[in-house]
């Protein structure tokens, strides 16, 4: 659009008001030449537009045709830029159902960052009792051997056959064996947690138990030919507090596209 404000274009007004619209078409433009005034001045407008042939529905396409009326009953079809403006075409987005559910997630997501404690040790090795897993454990070719060796001793019911002199540990010196690991396994607060996903970790585990307390043991089963999670775990905390926490929190919680089911562990043997 150009607009030329030279003197030679002002015009007085009169009482037969500006003069009417010239309309050129030349190949795929359109040329309009209007009078208007602006800023207290008679100015010649000079527009441009650029045809363009689009399919429309038939409703919209009748509506074009409609005969005019008022003031502008002897305006030609289609749009009179004296009195008509276009816009800027307005295009409006729905929010989905998932894009929704994925804000839930990720304020869900935020929350439990939140609950995240700084205390240390989440993870305890039965060897050494170091922060770290017992298969990871650096001692396991050493301390490890002499822990299984204990625990198959106590499994057996039967007092162990030592050398004299050998070193005896004071829970079977009066011939009783030796049952304190498997009790305080049993005495501490364990939860069951099952109907998880086949592609869950034992570190997806760790940080979503994680920020209720600390956790003594993480085991997570898996088929031993794929590797692949049986879809249920067992999370032991330090603190009774802290499982009964996580067990009120996380049942029937959404993990991913499964809900959760979290559930005391039965004590072993029952």
């Amino acid at each position: 659009m150009t607009i030329d404000q030279q003197w030679g274009d002002m015009m007085d007004e009169t009482e037969f008001g500006y003069p009417a619209p010239k309309e050129t078409v030349e190949g795929d433009i359109k040329k309009i030449i209007s009078y208007e005034e602006r800023d207290e001045k008679y100015v010649k407008v000079t527009r441009f537009y650029k045809l363009t042939k689009l399919k429309v529905p038939k409703q919209i396409s009748d509506r074009k045709k409609w005969k005019k009326f008022g003031q502008c009953a002897t305006d030609p079809p289609g749009i009179n830029p004296a009195n008509c403006m276009v816009g800027d075409g307005v295009f409006l987005t729905l929010a989905t159902k998932k894009d929704q559910e994925e804000k839930k997630e990720d304020g869900l997501a935020e929350k439990m960052t939140k609950l995240k404690s700084s205390g240390q040790g989440m993870v305890v090795c039965r060897i050494c009792k170091g922060p770290h897993w017992t298969k990871q454990c650096p001692y396991k070719d050493t301390l490890g051997v002499a822990l299984d060796v204990q625990q198959d001793e106590a499994s057996t019911g039967k007092p162990p056959t030592r050398a004299p002199g050998a070193y005896v540990p004071p829970s079977i010196r009066k011939g009783e064996v030796a049952n304190d690991t498997t009790r305080q396994r049993d005495e501490n607060p364990t939860i069951r947690v099952s109907n998880l996903a086949e592609e869950t970790s034992e570190k997806d585990l760790q940080d979503l138990f994680k920020p209720f307390g600390p956790v003594s043991r993480i085991y997570l089963a898996k088929d031993k030919n794929t590797g692949i999670s049986k879809g249920f775990a067992y999370i032991t905390y330090n603190r009774r507090e802290s499982a009964e926490s996580a067990l009120q929190t996380l049942h029937r919680y959404r993990y991913g596209h499964l809900i959760l089911q979290v559930e005391w562990a039965k004590p072993s043997g029952s």
